[in-house]
């Protein structure tokens, strides 16, 4: 089975850090996110493709064409387009299921495998919502996702169910058309992802353990849940 990692972003919110270093080599706890993220994987992963843009060339570099005993590809994303744009750059090489992450992000291995036990799932997690823009996701009593709306006033104080950026997925998605998002600048994963659910199920699985590592002080609290 396939991991899709997603590492191509600049990573503007860290400054001159991301200068010279993929946000995805950023350390937290000693350690580069992306290698975490490499180590985070279950078993039943054994070949990686990672989409990479800017400064690329360190990540093929540090992870070779083979680490911790997995195959690794790249795919270079040439302009910035999206989630969605980045997952549809490696579909000439899905042939079955796969599984897509964020390559700044920290996942816990357990909570990947849970996620794997599914056909069709996306990993969700409570958040306080940082603006309006973020989307909650909703879900039916078996957990399986039935839609996603911005927050309402409650919500936005109380915090939301929000995407971790980890799906499994199959081919099937390649059926749809890209969700603009971001004025049409970009296409957005999630946004597509929907779409599907009218005819595909998708299940909500949730990630206590994961860390979004938007920012410097995030570094903070995904140490914490390393720790």
């Amino acid at each position: 089975m396939k991991a899709i990692i997603l590492a191509a972003g600049r990573g503007t919110r860290f400054g001159k850090i991301t200068e010279k270093t993929p946000k995805s080599l950023i350390r937290v706890a000693g350690k580069p996110i992306l290698e975490r993220i490499l180590f985070s994987l279950p078993p039943q992963i054994d070949e990686v493709v990672i989409v990479i843009g800017h400064l690329g060339g360190q990540i093929k570099k540090r992870f070779g064409d083979k680490f911790a005993g997995r195959d690794m590809k790249y795919v270079e994303m040439k302009e910035l387009t999206g989630t969605g744009s980045a997952v549809w750059l490696v579909k000439p090489l899905l042939r079955d299921r796969f599984l897509v992450l964020n390559g700044d992000d920290i996942y816990s291995k357990n909570e990947l495998g849970g996620l794997l036990k599914y056909e069709r799932a996306a990993g969700l997690a409570k958040t306080m919502p940082q603006n309006p823009s973020y989307l909650t996701f909703q879900t039916d009593k078996k957990s399986y996702i039935t839609g996603a709306r911005y927050p309402n006033e409650y919500e936005m104080e109380n915090g939301i169910m929000i995407s971790t950026g980890a799906f499994v997925l199959d081919p099937s998605i390649f059926k749809y058309k890209l969700v603009p998002i971001a004025k049409g600048r970009e296409f957005g994963l999630p946004q597509t992802i929907l779409k599907s659910i009218r005819k595909f199920s998708l299940k909500g699985v949730y990630m206590k353990n994961w860390a979004q590592i938007n920012r410097p002080e995030d570094i903070k609290k995904a140490e914490k849940i390393l720790g």
